[in-house]
């Protein structure tokens, strides 16, 4: 029998973490990383490792990849404003395909420029970082009320650009793992991925409607969401589409479409109670873990790697997030300059790099187990300083220019 006390004990610890973060008026990802690195440090200094290695083995690769990430994915496609993304459709596109397209290119070839890594791996590692995870940066834009336009932007870019890298890897993965592809045949892949994923959201979205008009139960149309989220995920998955994409457009379906016509508000506040609870359970999961995974005094011995990257990146972003303002049309469709200064330091890396690179631990890839180990550092350690002095900035620069008082 499997003994879920770690479960349990992550758990406790997040909900510590929540009380403590809130009083110090810190976002609560932060807060679940520093403690969790920290406690995977004392762990690693005194020799006390019986929970780390409970924990390790409890949340096997698998677990993280098709438990934690449909969840995490499928909620924030809930919350999709359509009708705005709608009107700012061309800069989300631009966002998502340009900006995951030429992180990975950008980043890939610098940092096999730059270091050791083959160039493979380095793009691999580029499209593993890609994904975006403003969560909370979300969080501080409903609190603070920031304009719900700018807000729809980050977390449909966030969004999709979550889905469009996971492709991006899983293209590159196989390209690897299967000694080399042509452009071509990549590219008819990505199509196929994306396309299947498309199509079977869109089915499951339609079927999930039919269903809702004929419940009047908050517990069972609650738990019909569930079947959506996991079901098109692996639906998807079966037939070799992308249970990412699939995922993304059923939760857009019941947020936007089926929502407002076969749901009461007593259902639509019920389901969106039991997401958050949810996706702040994987995010504890994913985030408290990282240094039970990969601990701390690891990650030192890639500090150089782990500082590259980070600054490619974040020049990656910032060059392709500007680019687009002089291409915008004049007038009042044109967004100002501190929504560009918002969407380029939201650029946060957080659970999906994370996710993603713990897949890497028990997939076949091909590469040198002294490249694997620099790969997934290098994810964990740019998603602990993303998350970490990309929030403290994110925080200071919203609250400074939408904050109460501000102009």
């Amino acid at each position: 029998m499997t003994d879920i006390t770690p479960l349990l004990v992550l758990l406790l610890l997040a909900i510590v973490v929540v009380i403590v973060a809130r009083r110090l008026r810190v976002a609560y990802t932060v807060a679940l990383v520093v403690l969790g690195f920290a406690i995977g440090l004392i762990g690693t200094t005194v020799g006390y490792t019986p929970l780390a290695s409970s924990i390790r083995g409890l949340l096997a690769p698998g677990l993280f990849f098709n438990l934690l990430l449909p969840p995490i994915i499928f909620e924030a496609a809930l919350h999709v404003n359509y009708r705005l993304l709608r009107r700012r459709a061309g800069l989300i596109l631009f966002l998502v395909f340009v900006g995951v397209v030429f992180t990975t290119l950008f980043t890939g070839f610098l940092v096999a420029y730059l270091t050791v890594l083959p160039l493979g791996a380095a793009l691999l590692l580029a499209a593993i970082l890609s994904p975006t995870d403003p969560i909370a940066i979300v969080d501080l834009f409903r609190r603070i009320r920031v304009p719900e336009e700018l807000a729809t932007i980050v977390e449909s870019e966030s969004l999709l650009n979550d889905a469009v890298g996971v492709i991006l890897f899983v293209v590159l993965l196989q390209v690897i793992t299967t000694g080399g592809a042509s452009p071509w045949e990549a590219l008819a892949r990505f199509g196929i991925l994306t396309l299947g994923g498309l199509l079977v959201g869109l089915l499951v979205g339609g079927i999930v409607y039919l269903l809702h008009r004929q419940l009047h139960d908050p517990a069972v149309e609650t738990s019909l969401s569930v079947v959506a989220a996991y079901g098109s995920f692996l639906v998807a998955q079966s037939f070799g589409a992308s249970g990412i994409i699939a995922c993304a457009i059923s939760g857009i379906a019941v947020g936007t479409w089926v929502a407002p016509r076969a749901m009461d508000l007593e259902v639509r506040h019920s389901l969106n109670v039991f997401w958050n609870v949810v996706v702040y359970v994987a995010n504890s999961l994913i985030f408290l873990s990282m240094g039970f995974l990969f601990g701390l005094s690891r990650l030192l011995d890639y500090v150089g790697l782990i500082a590259i990257v980070t600054v490619v990146m974040t020049l990656g972003r910032a060059a392709f997030v500007y680019a687009h303002r002089p291409l915008s049309t004049p007038g009042r469709s044109r967004l100002p300059d501190t929504w560009y200064n918002v969407i380029a330091i939201s650029g946060i890396r957080g659970a999906i790099p994370v996710v993603l690179a713990v897949s890497l631990l028990s997939t076949p890839t091909g590469l040198a187990s002294g490249t694997l180990d620099a790969i997934v550092a290098s994810v964990f350690g740019v998603a602990f300083v993303s998350i970490v002095a990309g929030n403290v900035l994110a925080s200071w620069y919203v609250t400074r220019h939408f904050g109460a008082g501000s102009a």
